[in-house]
């Protein structure tokens, strides 16, 4: 029963990964091999930009979480 009216667990994220990418691609697509610097540029802002959607739903479920409240006759959310 507590798992059931517990706080959705906190997203750990990191944009490090992704920038990364972004750099090494911006790195190899300045030393030669463009084609393959900006599919990896690309892939790396798709990956902060999946990130960020994960964490903004998981901010979106928090704020849900806060705002409900348990009724004690029945038990149910509302």
């Amino acid at each position: 029963m507590k798992a059931r009216y517990a706080p959705p667990e906190a997203v750990q994220a990191s944009y490090w990964g992704a920038l990364a990418a972004v750099v090494v691609g911006v790195l190899v697509a300045v030393g030669g091999g463009v084609l393959i610097g900006l599919l990896i540029a690309a892939g790396g802002l798709l990956w902060g930009l999946v990130v960020y959607k994960v964490v903004e739903a998981s901010l979106a479920e928090k704020a849900a979480w806060e705002s409900s409240r348990v009724c004690l006759a029945c038990t149910g959310r509302f």
